[in-house]
């Protein structure tokens, strides 16, 4: 048992549903790539680097993975394509997590709203409402604990950015 820490990160700023025909497909805007470099900086200055990067497929969250990757100087293994990320429930996202190797201190999942926001929400003994903007983050942290039985309302702390 140790120390567990989730980052759950919101892709940066996509282009506009209509511009693409699939939603899928919908890449970073100017605007979402400087908010992805941006967090990326604020990643690496509070020291928050994975040990591991679970990605939604859609092309704006692997865009915004690399920019995140890059900074912390991760290699490809330690970044994850993990499909039911794509549009995931909260309770989707969840279940990710019970599989992960118990080696894994920090873990970052990249991917969507509204799941994302729902998740974070549930974070800490006083859940409260929080609502990721793109390319914002929430961190969690639980002690002594397994990833397989965290549950979101026992993280010991949450802090947003």
């Amino acid at each position: 048992m140790g120390t567990r820490r989730l980052t759950l990160l919101r892709h940066g700023t996509a282009q506009a549903i209509d511009a693409c025909a699939e939603d899928f497909e919908r890449a970073l805007t100017r605007r979402g790539t400087i908010e992805a470099r941006e967090i990326a900086m604020c990643i690496v200055q509070r020291d928050l680097i994975p040990d591991l990067i679970l990605v939604s497929p859609s092309e704006r969250t692997w865009a915004t993975a690399e920019i995140i990757a890059d900074a912390c100087e991760l290699d490809a293994k330690q970044v994850q394509c993990a499909r039911e990320l794509y549009l995931a429930t909260p309770e989707t996202t969840w279940r990710l997590l019970a599989k992960r190797d118990a080696n894994l201190a920090h873990i970052m999942i990249c991917g969507h709203n509204p799941g994302l926001s729902q998740l974070a929400s549930r974070f800490g003994p006083k859940p409260q409402r929080r609502e990721l903007p793109t390319a914002g983050i929430v961190t969690a942290v639980w002690h002594d604990a397994h990833w397989g039985t965290l549950e979101p309302e026992t993280a010991t702390s949450c802090e947003a950015d």
